[in-house]
C-alpha cells in the first residue's frame, strides 16, 4: 500500500488549482471600487438617502431639507476627514507607532499602547459623528421611510460586493 499522505499531498497539488479558483470570490478592481464607494455613500447618509428618494417616497419637503443637510454635512465630514488625516500622519510619526514596525531594538510597550489609545479615541470620535450625522438625516424621515433603510443599505451592499456595481 502506498503512503496515503504522499498520494492526498499529490492530489492536492494537482486538483487545489482548479477548485480555489472557482470557490473564491475574485476581487476585480471594479468590484472593490464599487464597495469602497459604497463605504464613502454610506458615510454619507443624506446623500444615501437623497439616491433612493423614489424608493422612499420623499416629499418636496423632505428633499429640500436633505439637500440642505448634505451640504452642511458635506463641509463637516470634509473637515473630520482632514482632522483625521493630520491626526493620522502625527499618529504615525509617533515613537510607539514608529517603533512598533522595527525589526530590531527594545520594544516600548507603554509607548506603542498610548498610541493604540489615541488612535482608538480619533476612531471613536468619528463613529460618534457617523451616528449624529445618522440621526439627523433620520429624523427628517418619516417612521415607515426609516424602516427601509436598513433593507435599502443591505441591497447596496450585496449588490455591490456581488457585481461590482451599484
Amino acid at each position: 500500500m502506498r503512503n496515503p499522505k504522499v498520494l492526498l499531498s499529490a492530489l492536492l497539488v494537482v486538483v487545489a488549482p482548479r477548485i480555489l479558483p472557482a470557490q473564491l470570490p475574485t476581487i476585480t478592481p471594479e468590484r472593490q471600487a464599487a464597495v469602497m464607494e459604497m463605504g464613502r455613500l454610506l458615510n454619507e447618509p443624506a446623500r444615501f438617502v437623497l439616491q433612493h428618494r423614489t424608493d422612499l417616497a420623499l416629499s418636496d419637503a423632505q428633499v429640500s431639507s436633505l439637500e440642505q443637510l448634505a451640504a452642511a454635512l458635506r463641509d463637516s465630514s470634509a473637515a473630520r476627514m482632514a482632522r483625521s488625516i493630520r491626526d493620522a500622519q502625527k499618529l504615525g510619526a509617533a515613537k510607539g507607532l514608529s517603533q512598533s514596525m522595527e525589526w530590531s531594538g527594545p520594544i516600548d510597550e507603554g509607548a506603542i499602547r498610548a498610541a493604540m489609545r489615541k488612535q482608538s479615541e480619533k476612531q471613536a470620535e468619528l463613529m460618534i459623528a457617523s451616528a449624529r450625522d445618522r440621526r439627523l438625516v433620520a429624523a427628517v424621515l418619516t417612521a415607515e421611510q426609516r424602516a427601509k433603510l436598513p433593507q435599502l443599505q443591505l441591497a447596496e451592499m450585496t449588490k455591490a460586493a456581488r457585481t461590482g456595481s451599484r
